[in-house]
């Protein structure tokens, strides 16, 4: 189960990670792609930048690209890049 936490727009909300260029997208509404993945009830994302990164240069740059969004954001973001999550409430 994943944390939560309160976010001005969505209230109480699981938290998800997500990359920076995800939350960007989010302000600009230029879509950068959205790779999910729901492991255990935590979701994350990253965008078509962050995916062609080797595993080794995510796991060097995890720690400045990295942002948390509640489950609300999450959806909206994913909407704004084409992408529909299904099954979460």
């Amino acid at each position: 189960m994943s944390n939560m936490l309160i976010c001005g727009t969505h209230g109480e909300q699981p938290e998800t990670f997500v990359c920076k260029h995800i939350v960007q997208s989010m302000k600009t509404g230029k879509e950068v792609g959205f790779y999910w993945s729901n492991n255990d009830d935590t979701y994350d994302a990253i965008c078509n930048s962050c995916n062609n990164l080797s595993e080794a240069q995510w796991e060097q740059d995890q720690a400045k690209l990295g942002r948390l969004l509640c489950l609300g954001c999450f959806k909206v973001a994913a909407e704004l890049n084409g992408v529909e999550i299904k099954g979460v409430a």
